[in-house]
């Protein structure tokens, strides 16, 4: 392994890949460090808005994810399970359906195409700071060796590095939930997401590609437990099929597909954005975002955007590091901080079924103010 390097980027998921790709293209020296392994499955909606489409392109891999023949996306429809309510909403523009384990590998794939050195597999074990570089070590079962940077971006998503003295462990706030999900394979060419919401959570079904539903749910502990753990995805469809017609059709002849199973826990829920956290940060490092916002992908994707440029000129010697955390903390704050608390508020609105099934026949009556409302959860670029 190389040891010298302008930039080190801590966790190859989406926002990290990108950002990585992102700088080896301006003509850094990068390394890009996951303790995982790929491809893998991972537990995700694996649903890219318009949004993300935009800030894709900017980055320069549309033509990377274009290849992996993604499924195409046109609306959401929400659905409750108190009387059956639905509402349907159609997305600004076209999205997109694709699996974590193709995204990640190609985000990836590109990163190394653009001269970035990939190390997956590899664990972090601190940071520590010498005049102006940072040195990364490497945990001792991959060989303790000593990475020198310039900078280090954190892209480590929900759980900060605690061995950074700079780093600070904030609390979570709203609910503690697990993630899980399972591919279905399916005859349905249905372009739209179908979001099913309950008292312990939601669960939404959405295309990918190779003619798959990827079906993932955001649900409390105890309904994990109750529905069956390892098979609580089924169970769940099961009971939402029974109440929601549409929902029975769309999976009458799908089938679970072995191996694409995963579960993240615990998925806890941050209302403020913090770009800086010791180190800039991107992806969930940035903001542990609410499931609630639909949005996700798209919020890493445009963390790492900003991020970019601000590292780019710090390289350069244009700014200094305190005028990059300033810049980059200012940004987040603006970009972010409204569509978090929207999310926050969705959240604590969906899961309740009486008010969620009042706000989903609202919204069919009063269809722009549902749309003005979801978009409140969406990044405005």
């Amino acid at each position: 392994m190389r040891t010298e390097f302008d930039a080190v980027v801590i966790g190859a998921g989406i926002a990290g890949s990108a950002a990585a790709c992102a700088l080896a293209r301006r003509g850094w020296e990068v390394a890009l460090i996951d303790k995982d392994k790929f491809p893998r499955h991972k537990a995700c909606g694996e649903f890219l808005s318009p949004e993300s489409l935009g800030t894709l392109k900017k980055l320069g891999l549309s033509r990377a994810i274009a290849a992996l023949g993604p499924a195409t996306i046109r609306t959401v429809r929400l659905h409750t399970e108190r009387g059956g309510a639905s509402l349907q909403i159609p997305l600004p523009g076209p999205a997109i359906g694709l699996s974590r384990l193709a995204l990640d590998s190609a985000l990836q794939q590109s990163a190394r195409a653009e001269g970035a050195s990939v190390y997956t597999g590899v664990t972090v074990a601190g940071i520590s700071d010498i005049g102006d570089d940072r040195f990364v070590t490497l945990a001792a079962k991959d060989g303790g060796e000593l990475v020198r940077a310039r900078t280090v971006i954190a892209a480590w998503g929900r759980h900060p590095l605690r061995s950074y003295d700079h780093v600070k462990t904030e609390p979570a706030s709203g609910e503690t939930y697990m993630g899980i999900k399972t591919h279905y394979s399916t005859i349905d060419t249905d372009e739209a997401v179908d979001l099913y919401f309950f008292r312990d959570g939601y669960i939404g079904l959405a295309p990918i590609e190779g003619g798959r539903l990827n079906a993932a749910a955001i649900i409390t502990p105890s309904a994990y437990r109750r529905y069956g753990s390892t098979n609580a995805v089924a169970h769940i469809l099961d009971e939402a099929s029974a109440r929601i017609p549409l929902l029975r059709r769309r999976l009458e002849k799908s089938a679970p597909v072995p191996g694409t199973q995963a579960a993240a826990a615990p998925v806890r829920t941050r209302a403020k954005p913090s770009g800086w956290n010791g180190l800039p940060c991107v992806g969930d490092a940035m903001a542990a975002i609410p499931p609630f916002c639909g949005d996700g992908m798209a919020m890493a994707l445009r963390s790492a955007e900003l991020c970019v440029p601000m590292a780019d000129a710090y390289l350069h010697g244009l700014s200094t590091y305190e005028q990059w955390e300033e810049t980059y903390t200012a940004q987040i704050r603006e970009e972010f901080a409204g569509p978090l608390r929207w999310g926050g508020w969705l959240e604590r609105l969906l899961t309740r079924p009486a008010l969620a099934s009042l706000a989903l026949r609202a919204g069919a009556v009063m269809p722009g103010i549902a749309e003005r409302l979801v978009r409140a959860t969406r990044l405005r670029h």
